[in-house]
């Protein structure tokens, strides 16, 4: 094998080091040269290539993060959706049972899904945990739907019938006419005028100052506002269903025959007016045309029927 002698100087230095290298080194140091810039090209794509991935995949970490947050948050609104929903369903069947009307059935509110799921649906929810969660939380969402559409119709007869008991709730007697002392009652008595003994007392006597308001105790219409010689001021309500209610010695009425009276509207002003021996309202609650205790059909502490 030939050899050259070559000689190494150093920078800065009188020293030389001398050396003998193959010759063919010397006649391929063009190749040589081409490889190792395109190794250190190699390198620098690699380095290149390193920080754009590891910058990906810090983005897509952090946007996987976000995701899982949010759908957490989707999730955690639907858990209380659901479990509002049981909630209601419960008190739905409470009214119900309340109200004599017949239960829903439960057995039609566990709804599934189901149905056939391709086999590269299934792969991919295998495969990816996020789409594996999303597709259980669409699942949900139906799920929670179902239930309620499902029970449409059985809120919808349990709201109408509601309504229609408001609405002839609202045409019972609930309320006290007027504020003051209860001075006589219901049933037989010494008439406080006449002194006739055994005479059926058919209201209650409720006393105040004279001018105090007197209230419609429930939605009605005027069917009696005139004088008379016994009652003085005299009125007549009629709320249908059998129930009229009738009030005397009136100061003023303050309504006219044929009026519509809504509850709490005022009907006039307590006085001595008739046949009286001080001012009071007398008050009485007619039901099928027999005269009833009205005592029943005054809720405590201002409750009424709605």
């Amino acid at each position: 094998m030939n050899f050259v002698k070559t000689s190494i100087h150093f920078q800065k230095s009188s020293r030389m080091l001398t050396v003998k290298v193959p010759a063919f080194l010397l006649r391929g140091g063009l190749f040589v040269r081409i490889v190792v810039i395109t190794g250190f090209i190699l390198f620098l794509v690699q380095i290149l290539s390193t920080s754009v991935y590891d910058g990906v995949l810090k983005h897509a970490f952090a946007s996987r993060q976000k995701l899982n947050k949010e759908l957490s948050q989707i999730q955690n609104m639907m858990d209380y959706i659901s479990s509002a929903s049981v909630d209601f369903f419960k008190a739905e069947k409470m009214l119900h049972a309340k109200f004599g009307l017949p239960l829903p059935d439960d057995a039609s509110r566990n709804l599934s899904t189901g149905g056939h799921i391709e086999p590269e649906v299934q792969l991919l929810r295998k495969s990816s945990p996020v789409f594996e969660r999303t597709a259980k939380m669409h699942e949900d969402v139906w799920r929670i739907f179902g239930k309620i559409q499902n029970n449409e119709k059985s809120f919808d007869a349990l709201t109408k019938y509601i309504d229609q008991s408001r609405s002839v709730l609202r045409y019972i007697p609930s309320i006290s006419p007027t504020a003051g002392r209860y001075a006589s009652a219901f049933g037989p008595r010494i008439h406080p005028v006449t002194g006739e003994k055994g005479k059926m007392h058919q209201g209650i006597d409720i006393a105040n100052d004279r001018w105090t308001p007197v209230y419609s105790p429930a939605d009605g219409v005027v069917e009696i506002s005139q004088l008379s010689s016994s009652f003085g001021n005299f009125i007549v309500l009629n709320h249908g269903n059998g129930f009229k209610t009738r009030y005397g010695h009136l100061q003023m009425s303050a309504v006219t025959p044929g009026q519509f009276i809504h509850r709490y509207q005022i009907l006039g002003y307590m006085g001595n007016t008739g046949r009286s021996v001080g001012p009071h309202l007398h008050y009485e609650v007619w039901l099928n045309g027999v005269p009833v205790n009205p005592l029943p059909y005054i809720l405590p502490n201002d409750y009424e029927v709605d």
